[in-house]
């Protein structure tokens, strides 16, 4: 837990890029706190010089004070607030760069084990709640601790008794709105982490939507969000209530010190010691204290809120980065090579990879083949260094991947996953994704290639069109083609394809099994595969069980060897 020092110190390295819109801020918050002190020091004079005297000859420029006072009072204070909101604004659209920033670096092995919607709730949420907190914090605190100053040194020179009378009220305050400032932290907490699963729970939804509508379950899930939105909206309510409560507990103070104010100004008054003008310009400065005070109030609530923002960002922060090793690779030339590989997933006990040893040649194309949950993906996945094994190397000519430079290992890579990414971005860019610097005539040789070119074309904008977000506009066949020509278009020496044509149909995977051949020559291709005419061809073929290898060899030789590879192949002819 972070505390509220560490807090401080943390927002003022946040704000401190932004120093000179901070200073315009002060300085203009100075000139706002001033006016508001002549206000109430200006009621001294208008009752001793001209209302109980009767010296009306001087209201005829009151006017034209009263309004020079409130309009460059009005103009310091909209200046204030847009240099402090440019400032919070400011650092949210850092904190959320940084954040993403953060999450690229960040090991696959500890993101996977995070929801998409509290990464998103992370991002959005906890940031909004710093970004806006930071900005009304600070205005909040240039502005009106300033005018405070101002009113009570005012006030101090009207009359030092009375002020010191209402000094009473002052512990009271800040005691009762300490402990609101409390729960409140508590609260905010507890809100944040039920945004994240309310935001997790909506994503799961909208990306099921097809198994929702298939298994109809759409009155199960209705009362599941009307749950997790109730809970949402009481968390809301005592938030309120702990806002709204220190609002009421300085409006309440500020009625006591009002009558302690009366009750002793009018003794001061019979007695001589002050003047009616000094009490009024007094009772008005003492008044005028506690608004900016109830503000203060609700700031202080809310720099817990912040505080809150900044614990769970931090979380962030502190997760791991992926390590990289410092020997470069820049060509592959003899083999790939597991050795008494073990994995297990973070977080469980479960060992998925168990004695894993498996020899890749240059050149080769190698079939994995097995049931699934036998450890298919998660054995190709190690190699791009997605995990890292439990036990065991794995070697490129001989090296360990962990010594190597993680940009030149994933250089020599590319990978055609079973579900495809495709972002919402033009199809060209789509293409170019492995390699930014594509010209245009290498990423439709690319298309033609994976034989996407043609049904590119025909789109509204050709190879301009912007596909629609997570490529709903594109057909499962059309998007598994687009993520076979970002491969052909990287062209790398080795190949992943993790049954990358499992959503092609029959027309369409001849195309494109033909472009992969061509793709394949020179290099090594390792496939997970589940068709019958791929695991034929392969060099090599893998037969996976529960986390081992069961046997490695041909299709002939294994047909021979390999009672679990002759069930496996008869349930594909």
């Amino acid at each position: 837990m972070i505390s509220k020092r560490e807090a401080f110190l943390y927002i003022i390295k946040l704000i401190k890029p932004y120093w000179y819109l901070v200073v315009l801020s002060i300085l203009f918050s100075s000139l706002a706190s001033l006016l508001s002190g002549a206000i109430a020091w200006l009621i001294k004079p208008l009752f001793d010089k001209i209302f109980l005297p009767q010296n009306y000859k001087y209201l005829k420029i009151l006017p034209i004070a009263v309004i020079f006072i409130f309009v460059t009072r009005a103009t310091a204070i909209f200046l204030q607030a847009y240099f402090m909101k440019k400032v919070s604004y400011g650092l949210g659209k850092s904190l959320r760069i940084k954040i993403y920033e953060k999450l690229l670096k960040v090991p696959f092995s500890h993101l996977s084990q995070r929801s998409s919607g509290e990464m998103i709730s992370r991002i959005m949420n906890d940031t909004g709640i710093i970004e806006t907190t930071v900005g009304d914090i600070s205005r909040t605190f240039f502005l009106e601790a300033l005018t405070v100053i101002v009113l009570i040194i005012i006030s101090l020179y009207r009359s030092w008794q009375l002020t010191l009378l209402t000094f009473i009220v002052f512990p009271i305050l800040f005691f009762l709105s300490n402990k609101i400032a409390q729960k409140t932290h508590k609260k905010r907490h507890n809100l944040q982490e039920e945004m994240a699963n309310f935001t997790h729970f909506l994503n799961e939804t909208l990306n099921g939507f097809k198994e929702v509508k298939v298994y109809q379950q759409e009155n199960f899930l209705l009362k599941k969000f009307d749950k997790l939105s109730t809970e949402l909206y009481l968390l809301f309510l005592k938030l309120v209530k702990y806002n709204e409560g220190s609002k009421w507990i300085v409006s309440f103070m500020s009625g006591i010190a009002g009558a302690l104010i009366l009750f002793y100004g009018t003794y001061l008054i019979q007695k001589n010691i002050i003047s009616p003008g000094d009490f009024f310009s007094l009772f008005t400065a003492i008044l005028m204290i506690f608004s900016p005070l109830k503000k203060l109030a609700a700031a202080y609530n809310r720099f817990h809120e912040c505080i809150t923002g900044i614990e769970r960002l931090e979380q962030i922060f502190q997760l791991p980065e992926e390590k990289s090793g410092s020997i470069e690779i820049k060509n592959f030339k003899k083999d790939i090579c597991y050795k008494d590989v073990f994995f297990k997933y973070p977080g469980s006990s479960k060992i998925v990879l168990k004695d894993i040893n498996l020899k890749i040649p240059k050149g080769y194309m190698v079939a994995i083949i097995g049931k699934s949950g036998s450890g298919k993906s998660t054995l190709v996945s190690l190699l791009p260094r997605f995990y890292d094994p439990l036990k065991g190397i794995i070697t490129i000519d001989g090296i360990d991947i962990k010594i190597l430079d993680l940009k030149s290992l994933r250089e020599l890579i590319a990978i055609v996953p079973q579900e495809t990414t495709i972002f919402n971005l033009t199809i060209a860019e789509n293409i170019s994704f492995g390699k930014p610097n594509a010209t245009m005539e290498e990423i439709i040789e690319a298309a033609k290639k994976a034989y996407a070119h043609e049904f590119i074309v025909k789109l509204p904008d050709g190879y301009n069109t912007v596909i629609g977000k997570k490529g709903f506009s594109l057909s499962g066949g059309q998007k598994q083609r687009i993520a076979i020509a970002r491969a052909i278009l990287k062209n790398p020496p080795i190949l992943i394809l993790d049954e990358a044509t499992s959503h092609l149909d029959t027309i369409s995977e001849k195309f494109v099994q033909k472009a992969i051949e061509n793709l394949m020559q020179g290099k090594t291709t390792i496939i997970v595969a589940h068709r019958y005419n791929t695991i034929k061809r392969a060099d090599i073929i893998v037969v996976m069980n529960k986390g081992k290898i069961e046997a490695i060899g041909t299709h002939e030789e294994l047909k021979k060897t390999c009672k679990k590879y002759q069930e496996l192949y008869q349930s594909l002819i």
